[in-house]
């Protein structure tokens, strides 16, 4: 029991054992029902191509079939959501090799929620989402671009404002920071190039965030290691950490000071480089590095809420399991709310990709919702009040 009186314990229940595919991409949290709790959102490469043929009483692997791999993986439903109470799955829409890196945020200007993913490594579309009055019903697929290759992380947000949303895109295959302002029309296919702006080039990156960073009123776009800044001219790019890779970013003022710091941690290390992972605070004007952790195994999942009650926000962190031997942990990095910080290992031994931490049950206190990003699972771990 923590000394707030919050029980750390929590409960794990695996709500998905068969999704529609194995390998999933993204997972992201918001009420799409309307009843007060955020359901779950998951998001798939495709790669379960069975098709039942109830006549033959058998199926086919399409991607066994000469010349069928493409049409498989176009037929597949890889975008589905897990209903909160329940937890009843609806398959709403397919998108073939689906990356990670999906967000929300409102494109038509509806007040409600759309989605943005692009794909993964050798593919160059970058959809939007139309999510419908009735969640349950299949979800409209539109393309924003298909200019770059592989959309590491999006996000929808007011970049440069003028008060509406943008749409942004790290390309990493094609090294680019780039967003969209959105078109009066937003339901036409592609979005013009008029629309597009490049923030920065020759840039390989993973993790995105759109915050007033710097408190000057104007947001910055935080692309992996490096905040961008809104200038007349276009965007300067100021360096935090050079030689930090593949990161998930957070920020966060995490120390009380009124200044906001980023949290990075390296998401996909050992699986690139044959090194454990970080995980840092990075505090400015200087971004001194303060550093919790650094033999981490691909930690792919980075969150900051109040796990213990005390209105300190902490850091939650979980692996992957990709390293062979390397049993998967989740931790959480209590915070005194000076910058000091505490670790608890959470569980351990499975596979996290992508996770939130978020209250599902309305206990207001903080749950966690994740899945594996290469086996067939999706899991919830839900804090006993």
């Amino acid at each position: 029991m923590h000394p707030n009186g919050w029980d750390m314990n929590l409960h794990h229940e695996r709500i998905e054992a068969s999704p529609p595919a194995s390998t999933m991409s993204f997972c992201l949290t918001t009420d799409l029902t309307g009843n007060g709790r955020p359901d779950v959102i998951v998001g798939a490469l495709g790669d379960e191509h069975e098709v039942q043929f109830p006549l033959v009483d058998k199926s086919v692997d399409l991607l066994s079939v000469f010349g069928m791999g493409p049409l498989a993986r176009w037929l597949q439903t890889n975008v589905f959501w897990y209903e909160n109470p329940g937890w009843e799955r609806h398959d709403v829409a397919s998108a073939p090799e689906l990356s990670v890196g999906g967000s929300l945020g409102d494109i038509t200007g509806n007040g409600r929620p759309d989605m943005v993913a692009g794909q993964n490594i050798h593919q160059h579309k970058l959809w939007w989402f139309e999510i419908p009055d009735d969640p349950r019903e299949q979800w409209t697929r539109r393309l924003i671009t298909d200019d770059f290759e592989k959309y590491h992380d999006t996000a929808v947000a007011d970049v440069d404002g003028d008060g509406q949303n943008e749409v942004v895109g790290l390309s990493q295959e094609s090294k680019t920071v780039f967003y969209y302002d959105i078109p009066e029309d937003p339901t036409r296919e592609p979005w013009p190039v008029a629309n597009r702006h490049v923030v920065a080039e020759d840039l390989d990156v993973e993790g995105v965030a759109v915050e007033d960073v710097d408190g000057d009123g104007e947001v910055e776009i935080v692309a992996g290691p490096n905040v961008f800044h809104r200038t007349t001219d276009g965007w300067d790019r100021e360096p935090i950490a050079d030689d930090w890779q593949c990161t998930r970013v957070a920020i966060e003022d995490i120390d009380g000071d009124g200044e906001l710091e980023i949290i990075l941690v390296e998401g996909d290390e050992p699986y690139l480089d044959d090194r454990p992972a970080r995980l840092g605070v990075f505090d400015p004007p200087g971004w001194d590095l303060t550093l919790l952790h650094d033999d981490l195994s691909n930690p792919h999942s980075l969150d900051v809420a109040d796990f213990d009650g005390d209105g300190n926000p902490d850091i939650f962190v979980a692996e992957m399991g990709l390293e062979d031997g390397h049993e998967p942990r989740q931790f959480v990095f209590h915070n005194d709310g000076a910058g000091h910080f505490e670790q608890k290992e959470l569980s351990a031994g499975i596979p996290t990709h992508e996770a939130k931490v978020v209250d599902l049950d309305g206990d207001g206190i903080p749950d966690i919702v994740g899945k594996a990003y290469t086996e067939p699972r999706v899991d919830v771990w839900q804090s006993n009040p």
